[in-house]
């Protein structure tokens, strides 16, 4: 279902319009040249639809994309195999490039700028170098870290972009096509009260609509009004503006354990028996953007914001 609702070409992609106009122009160019399109870098929260971006520029270059996360890549031999798979024009994905070691970087030098990479080779008596020749092709990177990314690396991409946060109608439109592609009826109010709980981010909307169009399946519900949406956002704990369970703990330690006082982002992991990327990334992101919470030197500290917010779901 998730892949069935991706968007497949521009005309079905939803939002970040200058991302786009900018790119039917790149991609065209390119065509034209019979080159490929320069290496291009993605960077923005997750979410976003970068991966979808990434695909939909293959298939409009008439491509095939072999994609990659860089977490996934232990040393530069994986990332050799990637880059061995590519033909003429076709589109390595890296997704979370920021994560990359600084040995894969060094292989992506010459790959990015002159298609060849060295590969060391031992025998009995010396280590050779061969120069494996690629053929020309498109880097797309994407990442939520791009201030991770090396000077060195982060030059080798001509084209960037930077994803801005959706509006309220542009997830309706998004959630009006996933209702649509599955042949599920939603009232446009049903639609605005997913907006207003999906962090105005494309992944969450839909990653909720699923839910929704789960529980309707089993209660046998076909025409999904904004009274079934919010029973529903209660049953899987999600409240106002989109808070979840983890993200009221981390309200809750940081105004009732600690007295509003700053917290160290280790105290808080171990606290919440969660990784510090789940917190950064999944939970502070947002408490930040929304004036919930703020980081001082000393640490995180709850705003006046959050505090009122607290108080105002435990009086419901």
């Amino acid at each position: 279902m998730e892949n069935s609702l991706r968007p497949t070409n521009f005309d079905e992609f939803i939002g970040q319009n200058s991302i786009i106009e900018s790119l039917k122009v790149y991609i065209k160019a390119a065509l034209m040249r019979d080159t490929s399109l320069d290496h291009t870098l993605l960077v923005g929260h997750a979410g976003l639809g970068k991966t979808s971006l990434a695909y939909i520029i293959a298939k409009e270059l008439k491509q095939n994309i072999v994609t990659i996360n860089a977490n996934a890549i232990e040393n530069p031999k994986d990332l050799i195999i990637a880059l061995s798979k590519l033909g003429e024009g076709d589109v390595l994905f890296i997704d979370e490039i920021h994560a990359l070691s600084s040995n894969c970087e060094e292989v992506l030098y010459s790959a990015m700028e002159d298609f060849y990479v060295n590969i060391n080779v031992k025998n009995d008596t010396k280590k050779d170098v061969i120069k494996f020749e690629l053929p020309p092709f498109t880097l797309i990177g994407a990442t939520t870290r791009v201030e991770c990314l090396s000077k060195p690396l982060l030059d080798r991409f001509p084209i960037r972009f930077n994803f801005q946060k959706y509006s309220n109608n542009e997830i309706v439109k998004i959630l009006e096509n996933a209702a649509r592609k599955e042949n599920i009826f939603y009232k446009k109010r049903a639609l605005k009260v997913i907006s207003s709980v999906s962090r105005l981010t494309p992944r969450i909307a839909l990653n909720i609509f699923k839910r929704i169009n789960d529980y309707s399946l089993i209660d046998n519900y076909k025409s999904i009004d904004h009274i079934y949406v919010c029973g529903v956002l209660r049953k899987i704990g999600i409240r106002d503006m989109g808070l979840n369970d983890l993200d009221i703990r981390y309200l809750e330690m940081l105004h009732n354990e600690y007295n509003d006082k700053p917290v160290g982002i280790n105290t808080i992991t171990s606290y919440l028996n969660e990784n510090i990327k789940v917190i950064e990334e999944m939970v502070e992101n947002y408490l930040i953007e929304i004036a919930f919470i703020k980081k001082t030197s000393k640490g995180r500290v709850i705003t006046s914001k959050g505090i009122t917010y607290l108080y105002s779901i435990h009086k419901k």
